[in-house]
């Protein structure tokens, strides 16, 4: 079974601001609507809500921006970003126009981008817009942060980039590059714990030395305050920062070890703690300072993970005295805010996803309170299901499909027993999706057909990142496929019968015919002993009656004897039902030949005659008199009842002349045959012609031979019916004979 690989991409570390002990409650003045922003076609939608305790978030959205009254979320409706402004207090929600937009660090503002013009809006106030224009920067410049009112950017240089704080108090535009940075600055990341601090991580040369350092910006001086050399710290990652540390994480290139480095501001050592293993390519740690004591890290892409990751949740580690105390069962962003709140998105299998406040609580200990939610739970489970109550394998195979209440990474594990003799099949399957489902094709785990008869089915689903737990499901099915006029076990497909010595063998035809060429039949079933007496043996379907097939088998002295089918690989004790049959030569049955839905027997005598012995669905007399049907059949050595292969309304014969040539004998439904037609040559090859029914289940009926060396390996081969009169049958298939039948000759019936 293959299993999805998800393309490896870099790891980022994520580090936002510092969370103050002293956070209160989320609340906001009210929200107003953009003004000034576009016209009058462009105008903002709102949405106002009933008040209440948990705001809603869209399915989909990411929070990108967040401020004291509220946050920005992104979604996408089609091909297009749809952002949402979101006010805490009451749960109002400003659909913004079309457009890019970002959120600021601790402040409500948030900055709608057009090439170089940016438009700062601050949703708490409603304030006409401040218009940036950044042209003169340069093609090169990049915004990467807007801390309050100040937009944060960089430009290339032919060495190196520039840091640039751009704003417009007083509708004057002030633009500072910052100082204090070495000409060769290359900036990897770019992050604030607050409007007054700007954090890069960069790569540059400072005292001779180069490497990957971090710098502090103090943005109301435009200058680096502080500046430490990180040489273990991701290229592409976060560092945070509180008023007396500086927290970052290293990643182990070869083990994907995750370690924690946290260092006092201005002091040079470090100390650092193992988070745990690496993590999904694709995935980033996020991590952020909480209540001065506390840092919260975890790390992303849960939903698609392919193995259990005790970092998937958000953790609070105390920078104290160690201990950790678990915040979110998994979380996607986790965003710094004003007053040093953070704000989490994640999911808890208690209240599924959403955005949640961390929060110290009135211990100190950092704790979780959902804030929004998009009604998508993290708890798995089935919403839905579609199972048949009833399989009929001859009429295809048996679709099997349970939704879930979410889209996630799953592996799901179906298993059907048969409660009767417990045997079993299973189907295994993996990867990112709303749907567990299986199609049983009829077969157990051995590839013998599956019985008929009563099932018990579970469905075991497991989340492969292991966070919720397992789902299971529990259900009862009936197989119940149509008699088949060679299926001797009761599976609704054609067994095979082979006569070696006195003993006669059932070999599942399913497993043989439909796999033998790729794959060994594994075992047979021996039916009984003594077999070696009949000297012709017969096998025409259902004679007697009952559901299932039987054999009609004569002996040496002429006696004629009907050995009743049980369904179970086995014969009911054989009754005698006719005497003086040794003046045939050749006889065969299964085909239909005058309609009235009962196999009959065919029989050719020595002097060529044909004579008809029409099925009368009795036990004790299960044909009734011979009608001679034809003469001159004494030139064929092989006569085989084949069901109805032409296409016809009946069921017909072919046979065999004694230069191998194979003719078609069309049925016409009473009991008699259109003229013959040629359909193929060298069939001398073969010792046994047997008619088998439907093996492949196509719905026609098909041939089996055996090769004249008696059973010798690969000597076994399937002609598929195609139900065309002109041309009846497929190429030949040769199947893999069974290893222990290979070692002794045997006869096909």
């Amino acid at each position: 079974m293959a299993h999805a690989r998800m393309p490896r991409r870099r790891l980022a570390l994520a580090v936002t601001a510092a969370l103050a002990v002293t956070v209160g409650t989320l609340t906001a003045v009210p929200a107003v609507a953009v003004t000034g922003a576009v016209t009058a076609a462009e105008q903002t939608q709102t949405q106002t809500q009933t008040q209440q305790d948990v705001l809603t978030l869209l399915p989909g959205s990411t929070v990108v921006g967040n401020g004291p009254s509220g946050f920005l979320s992104r979604g996408s409706e089609g091909s297009q970003y749809v952002h949402r402004w979101t006010r805490y207090a009451d749960g109002a929600t400003t659909t913004l126009p079309t457009g890019t937009y970002a959120g600021s660090v601790g402040s409500d503002v948030i900055v709608k981008s057009e090439g170089a013009v940016h438009r700062l809006y601050d949703m708490a106030t409603g304030a006409e817009p401040v218009v940036i224009d950044t042209g003169s920067l340069g093609a090169t410049a990049t915004l990467h942060r807007v801390a309050g009112s100040t937009l944060v950017m960089s430009t290339k240089r032919a060495s190196g980039a520039d840091l640039h704080l751009l704003s417009k108090p007083a509708g004057t535009l002030v633009q500072r590059k910052v100082s204090g940075l070495p000409a060769d600055a290359t900036f990897h990341w770019v992050n604030m714990t607050s409007p007054d601090t700007v954090i890069l991580l960069y790569s540059g040369t400072v005292g001779g030395v180069s490497g990957i350092r971090v710098a502090l910006v103090d943005t109301a001086t435009a200058t680096v305050v502080e500046d430490r050399a990180t040489p273990r710290a991701q290229t592409y990652s976060d560092v945070t920062v509180t008023a007396a540390h500086l927290a970052w994480a290293e990643r182990d290139s070869s083990t994907g070890a995750l370690t924690l480095a946290v260092a006092r501001r201005g002091e040079p050592d470090v100390t650092r703690t193992p988070l745990g293993s690496g993590s999904e390519p694709g995935s980033r740690l996020v991590l952020e300072s909480a209540g001065g004591e506390w840092v919260t890290y975890g790390v992303t892409g849960a939903a698609t993970a392919s193995g259990p990751n005790s970092l998937h949740s958000l953790t609070a580690r105390s920078l104290k005295d160690g201990r950790t105390v678990k915040l979110l069962d998994t979380v996607d962003t986790l965003r710094g805010g004003a007053r040093g709140e953070q704000l989490a998105q994640g999911g808890t299998l208690e209240h599924g996803e959403g955005v949640f406040r961390i929060a110290p609580g009135a211990d100190g200990t950092p704790a979780a309170t959902l804030v929004a939610t998009t009604g998508v739970p993290l708890r798995l489970d089935v919403v839905e299901q579609q199972v048949p109550s009833t399989v009929d394998f001859s009429s295809g195979d048996a679709d099997m499909w349970w939704t879930l209440n979410r889209t996630s990474r799953l592996t799901s594990y179906v298993e059907l027993t048969h409660t009767a003799s417990g045997k079993r099949w299973a189907s295994y399957s993996d990867g990112e999706s709303r749907l567990a489902s299986a199609t049983w094709k009829g077969l157990f785990r051995d590839y013998t057909a599956a019985y008929n008869g009563a099932y018990t089915w579970r469905l075991t689903v497991k989340a492969t990142n292991g966070i919720s737990p397992d789902v299971v499901r529990t259900g009862t099915l009936t197989v119940a496929s149509k008699p088949h006029p060679h299926d001797f076990s009761d599976s609704g497909s054609p067994d095979l019968l082979l006569r070696s010595g006195g003993s006669l063998l059932a070999v599942d035809g399913r497993r043989a015919l439909h796999f033998g060429h790729y794959s060994n039949p594994l075992e047979k079933t021996v039916i009984g002993t003594g077999w070696d007496a009949y000297d012709q043996i017969v096998t025409p379907g259902n004679v007697a009656g009952t559901r299932h097939p039987d054999v009609v088998a004569r002996d040496k002295t002429g006696a004629l004897w009907l050995h009743t089918g049980t369904g179970k690989t086995a014969f009911a004790p054989r009754t005698k039902i006719g005497s003086g049959w040794q003046i045939y030569n050749k006889l065969t049955g299964g085909s239909d030949l005058n309609g009235d839905a009962r196999p009959d027997l065919v029989a050719t005598d020595k002097a060529g005659d044909l004579w008809l012995y029409k099925g009368t669905g009795s036990a004790t007399a299960p044909f009734a008199p011979r009608v001679k049907i034809g003469n001159g059949w004494g030139i064929y050595n092989k006569i085989v009842a084949t069901g109805n292969i032409g296409g016809g309304t009946a069921g017909d014969l072919v046979a065999r002349d004694t230069s191998g040539d194979l003719w078609l004998y069309l049925g016409t439904g009473n009991g008699t045959f259109a003229p013959r037609t040629r359909i193929g040559g060298g069939w001398d090859r073969y010792a046994e012609i047997v008619g088998i029914g439907d093996a492949n289940r196509d719905g026609r009926p098909d041939l089996v031979v055996n090769g004249r060396s008696g059973g010798t390996y690969d000597s076994l081969a399937l002609y598929g019916g195609t139900g065309d009169w002109k041309v009846p049958f497929t190429g030949r298939v040769g199947v893999y004979t069974p290893y222990d039948l290979t070692r002794m000759p045997f006869t096909l019936f």
